[in-house]
């Protein structure tokens, strides 16, 4: 075989390794998904609040605000992708996957 296709191959299961040992993290009971996804959305309001912080001292200055920014949209996709194995995780077994 060439290598040109022994390195896709190589990449290929590598890929699906890591497809397969990130699944293992992922939440097996409809009430820690939720869990999860209320404790990424603290997050979001802790960077929201320290972003809007940032802000007001900075006079609007968003340039000033850059890690502070990053940090509010890190936590916003964190919260997505827990909110959608909530979904997800109580969906298979028939539960809401609500907040509340």
């Amino acid at each position: 075989m060439p290598r040109k296709q022994l390195f896709l191959i190589g990449v290929t299961a590598l890929g699906f390794t890591a497809i397969v040992s990130g699944s293992d993290q992922l939440p097996a009971d409809c009430e820690t998904a939720r869990d999860q996804a209320k404790s990424e959305y603290g997050a979001v309001r802790h960077y929201f609040d320290t972003f809007n912080l940032c802000m007001t001292r900075a006079d609007g200055e968003i340039d000033q605000c850059q890690t502070a920014l990053n940090d509010q949209q890190t936590a916003l996709g964190d919260f997505i992708f827990a909110q959608r194995v909530a979904s997800d995780v109580c969906g298979r077994v028939g539960e809401r996957p609500d907040l509340n």
